[in-house]
């Protein structure tokens, strides 16, 4: 576990000149009698210990476009920090990608190994995919600890392959998906939309003004302008409101004593809606924050408190910039100018504290970045024409325009149309969205022009958006939450090993083994919960399968094996896509169309290949002989188990079967110390063991032990001339096992012995290379060779900067025209999100 972050010296001791404390208004600051030195320690410590145990990890992914047509390949650049200062890299090495349904299904999974937080990617979106909005998660097994809240996530619409005014099966298909997604999403929006109301600071307190947010969305959580009134219980209008931004806004509020107070909100459609408000507290404390230009300026009020001693902090992702005491007695304000350069940029957390240090108010606000990161794409051109090369130079500054090298960026240069100029970013992602629960609309709204509209807008956001990476009260009790998830550094297989009835099962023997394409067997116990998990079965390329074996302490069989499923799925909805694109979506729908059509027709990595249509061959079926065996099997002794009367057996192990079923072959012992002898064999060496082979390759008798005879065809044993084929190693003997599944014959079947599951284990995602030929020599052949790259002319996962803060990208244009935009994301070695734009023009050949 690393060493909690040190508090600076100032707040050590927390003296109230030493915090900076600078009384406003007409009411001084005063000293608290008697600091509460254990309840702030208690309060310091307790942050501290949070990040050091949770160390969360947050995830981004880079995609060369926001929104794709069925076909399509999604090229994405991964990253992966720690969750408080946003440096590259953190504990784990193994990312899960997955792109999900509206109806909560995963429809593409892939893991991707990670060196450094970095990893590129690429989902092929298969021309069948339905159209739709589909959410494309990323988390580590880590970030399980903290919930599917705090997992990379984000909205993806994906467009049918077809255009649905076009004919053919493709376009009446799409057409009809459309058109069904289009009648549901008109049955949803005649629903009333959810509105809530949220005082600032967590309560109303009766006599005390406090400023109220309100939200207003559909039932996928996008924003719906409202206005309305508050009335009280005489239906009196108190205060009228009206959003401004997402159905998000703001109204002041004095609740009165004895008075409950109920808003009426307009709608479009129908009659109006009426929302009880929370009801006041007769005591308690307000707590208010005025975000300036360079600073907060916090009020804090109370009435009716035993105690009028409060503690103020505020801390940034556990990094605690302010701490400072004071007291608030009658009709008295505590208010204080923080400067932001206190704090680190992000979202800041306000907590006020009576004096026992129970939280009474909390609020959030937001930190921008004081000396944000820029990255600047020239080209050397302006314009081009078609497959022209073009050089970009790429440079990272801060603020004053200083080099900031060590920085590794992702760049896309891709169609311009149809990209949205509120899509998250790294900036978005690792300063605002990671850090909050829920759905956030358009979040790079708030950055990509910041003005006083966005961060009033914004500031209206964090009134109104859950915040929950801990509660104070498990905090301040010293109780952390279970970690039951390690950070991955390999593919593993994690599950739980229960009775039949549910309990589970402690120190548990499991064995998991694979005889192909190498053989493997790996045993395990589970923990005091019956968990398991086995590392390290991770490579690039295909699924692996496995044959996991489970068993009591005492060896009993009687068990259930429930194998991870990954983590829930959300259970927000996702809104359908609208019946038509909007007109700077079409042009942007219309190229990727296009581009799919090219990529069926013209394979890119090769000259003049056009791929088939569906091709039907018909022939009479072939007996595949059983390349397994070396020798003749009516040489062998042979023990069936595809055998229907054997079958009352299946559910031993191989060793088991064996023993007695054979005349001549001896077993002796209980697995895994079993000694098997066949009679009539012998060695010079004077070794009587036999030779074990599974699947026609020489194995350890380990690899046999505890194996699953369900999963086995036949038993075969050789002696004395049968089995001089292996040499001599084979003078014991030999042992055959054939398993069902490496027979040429098998069909898979979901019938399963108790204890014994079959697993499919997918290995990591192969890093796939973007197409980009080049045309700086002659070739003859390339004039008469299509280049279709019409939405992504160059994707680079990987950029890293020099020095000085520069790197140079090369690539050609392709064959179509029209404006792109160049888009560099990524982080520096200090943990500062980078982001550049860019534009180059392609014209259309002469």
């Amino acid at each position: 576990m690393p060493t909690p972050y040190p508090v600076p010296r100032r707040f050590r001791f927390y003296a109230l000149a030493g915090l900076g404390l600078l009384g406003l208004g007409t009411v001084a600051l005063r000293p608290a009698a008697g600091a509460p030195d254990e309840v702030i320690r208690r309060l310091v410590q307790g942050v501290q210990t949070f990040y050091a145990d949770a160390r969360p990890e947050k995830a981004y992914l880079h995609l060369d476009h926001d929104a794709y047509a069925a076909g399509e390949t999604v090229w994405f650049g991964a990253y992966l920090v720690d969750g408080q200062q946003h440096r590259p890299d953190s504990l784990s090495q193994v990312l899960h990608v997955e792109l999900v349904s509206a109806q909560r299904r995963v429809v593409l999974r892939q893991a991707l190994h990670l060196a450094g937080g970095r990893a590129p990617g690429a989902l092929a979106l298969p021309d069948t995919l339905a159209p739709g909005t589909y959410q494309l998660r990323a988390y580590t097994d880590w970030m399980r600890n903290a919930g599917p809240d705090f997992f990379y996530s984000r909205r993806l619409r994906v467009w049918p392959a077809a255009d649905p005014a076009a004919d053919g099966p493709d376009a009446k298909a799409a057409e009809h998906t459309t058109a069904a997604a289009a009648r549901t999403e008109a049955r949803r929006l005649g629903a009333p939309p959810d509105v809530q109301f949220f005082p600032e600071g967590g309560n109303l307190v009766e006599g005390l003004e406090g400023v109220v947010a309100f939200k207003a969305v559909d039932y996928a959580g996008r924003g719906l302008d409202v206005a309305g009134q508050v009335l009280d219980a005489q239906d009196r209008p108190v205060a009228t409101f009206r959003s401004t931004h997402l159905g998000m806004g703001t109204f002041r509020l004095v609740p009165q004593p004895g008075q409950r107070y109920r808003a009426v909100v307009a709608q479009s459609q129908g009659g109006p809606l009426v929302v009880r408000l929370p009801a006041a507290q007769a005591s308690g404390y307000a707590l208010h924050v005025t975000p300036e230009p360079n600073a907060f300026r916090v009020s804090i009020r109370q009435r009716g408190a035993p105690s009028g001693q409060v503690l103020l902090l505020a801390q940034v992702r556990g990094a605690i910039g302010y701490l400072g005491q004071g007291s608030v007695v009658g009709q008295d304000e505590f208010m204080v100018r923080i400067p932001r350069a206190k704090l680190a940029a992000g979202i800041v957390h306000f907590t006020v504290f009576d004096g026992a240090g129970v939280p009474q108010a909390e609020r959030l606000a937001f930190a921008p970045e004081a000396a944000p990161l820029r990255v600047a794409l020239a080209p050397d051109r302006p314009a081009y024409g078609p497959r022209e090369a073009v050089r970009v130079q790429v440079k990272v500054t801060g603020a004053a325009g200083q080099p900031v090298g060590a920085t590794r960026l992702s760049v896309a240069v891709a169609d311009a149309a149809g990209a949205a100029a509120d899509a998250e970013t790294i900036a978005s992602n690792l300063l605002l969205t990671s850090d909050l629960a829920g759905y956030v609309e358009a979040p790079g709204y708030y950055f990509d022009d910041p003005t006083a509209e966005t961060a009033g807008a914004l500031d209206d956001l964090l009134l109104t958006q859950g915040w929950r990476r801990f509660a104070w009260q498990d905090v301040l009790a010293g109780q952390l939450p279970p970690r039951p998830f390690s950070a991955a550094q390999s593919l593993g297989l994690r599950g739980q090993v229960l009775t039949p009835s549910g309990k589970p099962v402690p120190n548990g023997r499991l064995v998991l083994l694979r005889s192909q394409p190498h053989r493997l067997v790996l045993p395990a116990t589970t923990d005091d919960q019956g968990r398991f998990l086995f590392n390290g079965l991770g490579g690039c390329g295909d699924t692996a399968r496995f044959t996991l074996q489970a068993r009591t302490a005492r060896g009993g069989a009687n068990v259930v094996l429930r194998l991870d499923a990954g983590p829930p799925v959300s259970a927000g909805a996702l809104p359908p896509l609208p019946r038509l694109p909007s007109p700077a979506e079409a042009g942007a729908l219309r190229g990727a169309q296009a581009q799919v059509a090219a990529d069926r027709r013209f394979r890119r990595d090769t000259a003049k290949t056009i791929l088939l249509g569906n091709v039907s061959v018909r022939a009479k079926r072939v007996v595949v002989p059983d390349g397994r065996r070396l020798y003749n099997p009516f040489n062998a002794t042979v023990l069936r188990l595809d055998d229907p009367a054997q079958m009352a057996v299946s559910n031993l192990t191989v060793f088991q079967v064996l023993q007695g079923r054979i005349a001549g072959v001896n077993i002796t012992g209980a697995e895994p110390n079993v000694m098997v002898q066949i009679r009539g064999a012998s060695s010079i060496s004077g070794n009587s063991r036999p030779l074990f082979v599974l699947d026609g390759v020489p194995v350890d008798q380990d690899a046999l032990t505890f194996f699953p005879a369900r999963d086995v065809e036949t038993i075969e044993v050789l002696k004395g001339p049968e089995a001089a084929i292996y040499g001599s190693r084979a003078a014991g003997g030999v042992v055959a096992v054939y398993t069902r599944r490496g027979s040429p014959t098998y069909r898979p079947s979901d019938e399963l012995a108790p204890g014994i599951v079959a697993v499919n284990a997918p290995g990591y995602a192969c890093a796939r290379q973007f197409y980009q030929p080049r045309y700086d020599r002659p070739q003859p052949a390339a004039a008469e060779r299509p280049d279709p790259r019409r939405r992504t002319l160059y994707w680079n996962p990987d950029v890293r900067t020099n020095a000085a803060g520069e790197a140079e990208l090369t690539f050609y244009t392709a064959d179509a025209a029209g404006r792109f935009q160049l888009v560099a994301q990524g982080v520096s070695a200090a943990g500062q999100p980078a982001l550049g734009r860019g534009a180059l023009q392609v014209a259309p050949r002469p």
